[in-house]
């Protein structure tokens, strides 16, 4: 029988910390849209586990690097807003500490007349996923479509515009609770039918919800909710609803009527991670129509999840828990039952860690 991860997984600081190396050093994380970086010279920035980095256009070809300067290390471009920053540079990349200047390609362009001979901005991988922007930091990992098997056409076949799409819409959420926690929720609905109700009665069928776990990807996928039940009106084709968790925070989901939406979870502490919900449409400003869609999802879904994980993480900490065990489907395919990708997430993060369970 599946037990949940023991408490200190998620309330340990050295845990957290290890996870910084051992996680998110190590994985391929989300960090935007090919639409924000689509013209020469645009920047995006974005933080991945307790590094900054940002991606750059040169001339068509995206770069990414780590946003920090060769010279004294000084910052690039500054702390990024919650969930990043887009910017468009002159062609050219300037400290602002001591104006030592680099191509976008990385290169040293000028370091103030002085010969310093070639120092290059160390690189980070990047690859496309569907239109999604992806970094890794570790140059020996497996590419993205090797950890990520198919995600990429059974996404286009069911949002065949994803990489045109644009964003259209951002909020973000601190929340008080381990990003492990935070995620766990997300990828498993046994608490959908009695918290979610608008997302079970008008986004999607719960009797067809299903959750497959394939190593560091989970999908979700079900039905949509029936068109006159909908809790948004539809705009596009497509009636039914999927989802592509890839390890370790990021998520992809479309919803009945191609609605193209993301998650991305900021770890910022033992107890503390950053919410960044984006919604990906046809144009920068979304319509009133689909404004149904957004709010629907933020009043409701989103919000509901924020008091949830927070009453865990604090539980966590009490001196009373025991980790339960998990309930689990014997096909080992989740349902709104089961808790099938709790168990799935916990030895994806202990082997990460290297640890065995005990």
């Amino acid at each position: 029988m599946s037990r949940a991860l023991d408490a200190r997984y998620y309330t340990d600081p050295g845990i957290f910390s290890a996870e910084m190396d051992a996680v998110f050093a190590r994985s391929w994380a989300m960090v935007g849209h090919a639409s924000q970086v689509a013209a020469h010279g645009q920047v995006l920035t974005a933080t991945v586990g307790d590094e900054s980095v940002f991606v750059v256009n040169n001339r068509g070809q995206l770069n990414a690097f780590y946003n920090v300067c060769q010279h004294r290390g000084h910052e690039l471009f500054p702390p990024q807003r919650p969930g990043g920053d887009e910017l468009t540079v002159p062609g050219l990349v300037t400290c602002p500490y001591h104006a030592w200047v680099y191509a976008l390609d990385g290169r040293l362009a000028s370091a103030r007349s002085r010969d310093v001979g070639e120092i290059c901005l160390p690189p980070v991988r990047l690859e496309q996923l569907g239109g999604f922007v992806f970094v890794n930091l570790d140059h020996s990992a497996p590419p993205l479509e090797h950890v990520a098997p198919g995600v990429e056409s059974e996404l286009l076949a069911n949002a065949p515009a994803a990489p045109d799409r644009m964003l259209s819409w951002r909020n973000t959420h601190l929340v008080g609770a381990n990003w492990k926690v935070v995620v766990e929720n997300y990828n498993e609905c046994y608490h959908c039918p009695n918290v979610h109700r608008s997302f079970t009665t008008g986004v999607v069928d719960p009797a067809s919800y299903r959750i497959r776990c394939d190593e560091q990807v989970i999908r979700h996928a079900a039905k949509g909710a029936p068109p006159s039940q909908s809790g948004y009106t539809r705009l596009g084709e497509g009636a039914d609803y999927v989802a592509y968790f890839i390890w370790p925070a990021a998520a992809i989901q479309v919803y009945p009527g191609q609605v193209v939406n993301t998650f991305r979870w900021v770890p910022l502490g033992v107890d503390q991670t950053l919410l960044v919900r984006e919604f990906w449409l046809d144009t920068s400003e979304p319509s009133e129509v689909q404004c149904e869609v957004i709010d629907l999802d933020w009043r409701t879904t989103a919000t509901e999840d924020f008091g949830l994980v927070e009453s865990v993480q604090r539980g966590l900490s009490s001196r009373g828990y025991r980790p339960g065990p998990l309930v689990c489907e014997p096909s080992g395919v989740g349902t709104v039952h089961s808790e099938d990708s709790v168990a799935h997430l916990g030895r994806l993060a202990m082997a990460a860690l290297g640890d065995h369970p005990g």
